[in-house]
């Protein structure tokens, strides 16, 4: 469970085995290209390197997506197959040509086809609206003293328009509404028609010919023609994806394999595009997790025997201000938990991976401040339904779903359910009873809490050898020895537990010595670690002692949170349940008791839940994270599978809505 080691690749070889190599790297999914033109420092050598950034397979990918595209489905998911030696790109072009040159022909018609019904559907609905009146659209469209535009834009833009046009030579009628669009008729003077044309514009109107309209409605019942040319128009529409429909079911298996080759090769040329040339030979360089190498090596020498592989030294590539991309490598329980890490940052390479401990303390702040079994249920079923609907990532589906259990637990330790505490007996400790006993655990929770991000920060120093701010920083050891003595001091005085006078004076002398070791943490390092550099004066190092110190007090005083929101989770529970017995004495008391309890409920779980989430974020990023975790690292980005595939699909819905 870290930050996985990674490897800058770079591949030279001769230009017929690039698309091989450049295949296995997308077909592994684990790499993440690396222009050359920051890799390389040789100007002399980069003069020589030629780019290319096209990739010749979009246009391919989307003409032979225009086979579900006319036969009105979706493009299916491409699948991981193996490109034989003989697909070429104009091997590619060819078979996409032989398929595609009657699907264009079918697509351009359906487009016009659609088209015309669009404009057919609104000299409808302008006849329908003006049915009765003396006005035309010819008449509208050729007047002398006005200037008319006929159209639609949603609503919401609508009432733009309406609020633009009030102190403005522009009438607005609204003739109909459908499916949260408005149609209206813009009149105006032909003097100030360039301005409304713009204004239009600005609330994305669309226009349709008044002059197209007329010609469209030339009868004694312009109605019934209209009507009678919508409906041949819909039959030709549906008779092309019939064709196609037909010609998809005769060769689906031939047309999906395809589509996954010209896809295959779509990514592995993304993979190319920073490539370079020079002399005959291409040069790719990329990202690759260290524990890949191997396999890759072993197929590249097979698919490519004239390919070379490079290991670069990641330090030399750091010093050109290229940042190592960060890839964690967590089992499925903490991997849920690297998004709420992501969302303050991800660790820098060589950085300590603080998922596994978020995993653990985010799920026990969560059940310990919101714990109720009928609570944490609700939440439960409801992460698993918006996660069902697509309204949820999967991974924070599966958060909340912890969190959620967790609730549930402490909904039994605590003996509440839906806020009523007299259902169950308290396991451990009932929040309204015992209010000092939970203050307490919950400062205990947080003493443990910062405890451990010292201890992180140490290893964390023992990793960088900086031992001198591991023994004696505010951060190190000596602070948390002086945390520990300061909490234990703390504990004695309040609680009035007797200790004898040596006891306590041993405590206090301990925490000046290491106040002592604090405040000359720099030059204990220098004569007696042997550390080089001056490091920083006593002086300011007394300044840090005093940030550490109030540090420490506010930290330890912001986890007394987890207690207040627990007491507030009952006392909102409370206030609901007494509200629903007030209302039960009016007519129709028992409905209104169910709906206050109910909507009580849902505000509880939907507004605490929230809030508590949001704390339980606020304690993981400044009390814990403040103490060892730096952060700043970019993800690592690969071109492969994953990454696209549900992109090629939104594309596909879109498509076919146009």
């Amino acid at each position: 469970m870290a930050v996985m080691k990674m490897v800058a690749l770079t591949m030279i070889g001769p230009q017929s085995e690039m698309e091989p190599v450049a295949r296995q790297m997308v077909l592994t999914g684990g790499f993440q290209p690396l222009p050359l033109d920051m890799l390389i420092n040789d100007r002399s050598l980069r003069s020589k390197l030629t780019t290319e950034t096209e990739n010749p397979y979009d246009i391919l990918v989307t003409k032979i997506s225009a086979i579900w595209k006319v036969a009105g489905e979706a493009v299916p998911d491409p699948q991981p197959v193996t490109i034989k030696k003989d697909f070429t790109l104009s091997k590619a072009r060819m078979l996409v040509e032989q398929t595609s040159n009657r699907l264009q022909i079918w697509d351009q018609r359906r487009s016009a086809l659609v088209d015309e019904e669009e404009l057919l559907q609104a000299a409808k609905l302008f006849v329908e609206a003006l049915h009765g009146t003396r006005f035309g659209p010819m008449d509208l469209a050729e007047g002398t003293f006005a200037k008319a535009f006929f159209g639609c834009l949603t609503n919401d833009n609508f009432q733009r328009l309406q609020e633009s046009t009030e102190e403005s030579p522009i009438v607005v009628n609204s003739l109909t509404t459908s499916k949260g669009n408005t149609w209206a008729l813009v009149i105006t003077s032909p003097d100030y028609a360039g301005s409304t044309k713009k204004l239009l514009d600005a609330v994305y109107f669309k226009e349709f010919s008044l002059k197209e309209i007329a010609a469209q409605i030339e009868s004694d019942n312009p109605l019934e023609l209209i009507e009678k040319r919508i409906f041949n128009h819909q039959r030709a529409i549906r008779g092309l994806a019939k064709a196609a429909k037909e010609m998809l079911r005769e060769h689906r298996e031939k047309y999906e394999l395809l589509f996954s080759e010209l896809y295959t090769m779509q990514r592995v040329y993304d993979v190319c595009k920073g490539h370079g040339e020079v002399s005959g030979m291409f040069v790719l360089s990329g990202w690759i997790p260290a524990d890949t190498y191997a396999a890759i090596s072993e197929t590249v020498a097979a698919e490519a025997p004239g390919t070379t592989l490079i290991v670069e030294d990641t330090s030399d590539i750091s010093s050109l201000g290229i940042r190592i991309p960060i890839k964690l490598k967590n089992n499925a329980i903490v991997r849920s938990f690297q998004d709420i890490v992501a969302l303050y940052s991800l660790p820098s390479y060589g950085e300590m991976d603080p998922s596994p401990f978020v995993a653990i303390s985010f799920v026990l702040f969560f059940g310990f401040m919101f714990g109720d079994v009928g609570h944490g249920l609700m939440i439960f079923l409801g992460s698993a339904l918006l996660v069902k609907r697509g309204i949820m990532r999967s991974s924070l589906g599966r958060v909340m779903k912890m969190a959620a259990a967790s609730s549930v637990i402490f909904g039994f330790l605590y003996g509440s359910i839906f806020g009523m505490e007299d259902l169950l007996p308290a396991v451990w400790l009932s929040p309204m009873h015992d209010i000092n006993r939970l203050i307490a655990i919950a400062i205990c929770v947080g003493v443990i809490m910062i405890s451990l991000g010292l201890v992180l920060n140490m290893v964390k120093q023992y990793r960088a050898h900086d031992f001198g701010r591991l023994l004696f920083d505010g951060q190190g050891m000596a602070g948390l020895l002086l945390y520990w003595l300061l909490c234990a001091l703390a504990m004695v005085y309040i609680t009035g537990v007797p200790i004898s006078d040596t006891l306590a004076n041993i405590m206090w002398g301990g925490a000046l010595v290491m106040l002592v070791l604090m405040v000359f943490r720099d030059v204990l390092a220098r004569y007696l670690l042997h550390e080089k550099g001056e490091g920083e004066s006593p002086v300011l190092n007394m300044f840090e002692i005093v940030h550490s110190l109030l540090s420490f007090l506010s930290n330890t005083a912001s986890f007394v949170r987890l207690a207040a929101f627990a007491l507030n989770h009952v006392g909102l529970s409370l206030a609901v349940i007494m509200l629903s017995n007030m209302v039960h004495t009016l007519p129709g008391g028992i409905v209104m008791k169910g709906i206050v309890l109910v909507l009580g409920n849902l505000i509880i779980v939907g507004l605490e839940g929230l809030i508590v989430f949001i704390q339980t974020l606020r304690l993981e990023y400044y009390e814990f994270f403040g103490k060892f975790y730096k952060g700043g690292g970019s993800a690592f980005k690969p071109v492969g599978w994953k990454r696209e595939r549900g992109n090629i699909q939104r594309r596909a819905r879109r498509d076919i809505a146009r």
